[in-house]
């Protein structure tokens, strides 16, 4: 009893190892929320005769600073008390990945540059040939010009006033001549995810990207007897701005998944990055209107496994295998081989990368397999006491 009892212990060690491998931290403080009531704008009469409202939001970023931050789209709201991220915009194919001849996000961060509040009222009233400019007609042009760059609304001619809609053609032609490359995030490690077979060396490398010039703390989770290095073979903690750091793994460890993470206080968060619902959530996308700074992080997986063998492919497929010819014929049919071109099924469940094991929702499965094993165990060692 006592040798099964060890065995289910160990069963469940090794699971409580592969859930670790698909688990990382999250810091609360990472979260952004719109914090206090927004400044009301005046409102917009779209072409189609709807009548919205808008505003100036102040979104506090991961409690280190407030930003002013727009709207992203004319049809929806900003939920209370969601929390927002850093996103990147390559996220959103529909603003990035367009054949138009500037995208999108390139234009609506040209806007948010030159408009209001980046720009006081009186320059962005000077530049844009307006003799005064209001603070919520200014408001209002901004948003609408937004709103036309990223979700092709347009306000009607009639309906708004002058000063709205001078501002808004300014910085609506003013944006079709913008520059590419204006999109990245604050933070970010390149490539998100990197996949090895059989390393023999650091896996990597993957590289920091950051709008400060402070080095950022980097950090490695998930894998057993592992720590990053740079280019030398160092064991680093923290990388600045170009920097690349790779992954060392313990040859020991024949397999596993790694996440990379990334973290810097006080890092310059530019005008024009974008902030979405966290994990998916649906609410209203921001666009930050003036530069701030902020807690950023970002993260990135690495992945290895032993090189697949041959008889690892075909261990648990025997009688599918094709049988070699006891004679030669002289002519083949021309359809035969569809006999053994269907792949098995156990074969297709090996096509993968050999990780199985490092999956999430394997993971779950195992812990409540070996809970259930436990508990099973004690039920039949008490019963036993019981009727001895």
């Amino acid at each position: 009893m006592s040798g099964i009892l060890r065995r289910c212990a160990a069963l469940l060690s090794a699971t409580a190892l592969i859930g670790t491998l698909s688990t990382s931290p999250v810091h609360a403080d990472d979260f952004s929320r719109v914090d206090r009531d927004p400044m009301a704008g005046a409102p917009v009469l779209l072409e189609d005769g709807q009548e919205l409202e808008t505003a100036l939001f102040s979104l506090r970023v991961a409690d280190e600073d407030s930003v002013r931050a727009y709207a992203m789209m004319a049809d929806e709201e900003v939920r209370p008390r969601t929390a927002y991220v850093e996103s990147a915009w390559a996220d959103r194919p529909e603003w990035t990945d367009t054949t138009w001849a500037t995208d999108p996000a390139d234009r609506a961060n040209w806007i948010v540059r030159h408009s209001y509040p980046n720009l006081p009222l009186t320059s962005l009233a000077s530049v844009s040939g307006l003799p005064v400019l209001e603070e919520h007609t200014a408001i209002a042009a901004t948003q609408a010009a937004l709103w036309h760059v990223l979700d092709e609304v347009d306000p009607s001619p009639e309906g708004n006033s002058e000063e709205l809609l001078h501002l808004f053609e300014y910085l609506v032609q003013g944006s079709a001549a913008a520059e590419g490359g204006t999109t990245a995030r604050s933070l970010e490690l390149s490539p998100s995810h990197v996949e090895t077979v059989a390393p023999e060396g650091p896996l990597g490398p993957l590289t920091v990207a950051s709008s400060g010039e402070v080095p950022v703390r980097v950090s490695v989770r998930g894998a057993p007897a592992s720590w990053l290095v740079d280019a030398e073979g160092r064991e680093v903690s923290r990388i600045s701005d170009g920097d690349e750091v790779y992954l060392a793994v313990d040859p020991s460890v024949p397999a596993g998944v790694a996440t990379l993470h990334a973290r810097g206080a006080g890092v310059p968060l530019p005008e024009g990055r974008l902030f979405t619902g966290r994990e998916g959530v649906r609410t209203q996308p921001l666009i930050t209107a003036e530069p701030g700074t902020a807690i950023s992080s970002t993260t990135a997986t690495v992945t290895w496994h032993a090189e697949e063998t041959a008889e690892a492919g075909t261990e648990d497929e025997p009688a599918t295998s094709e049988p070699e010819p006891t004679t030669a014929p002289a002519e083949e049919p021309a359809d035969e081989p569809e006999v053994v071109t269907e792949v098995p099924k156990s074969e297709d469940r090996n096509q993968g990368s050999g990780l199985a094991l490092t999956g999430t929702w394997l993971s779950g499965l195992l812990v409540i397999a070996g809970a259930l094993v436990v508990s099973g165990l004690l039920i039949l060692v008490l019963g036993r006491k019981r009727r001895n």
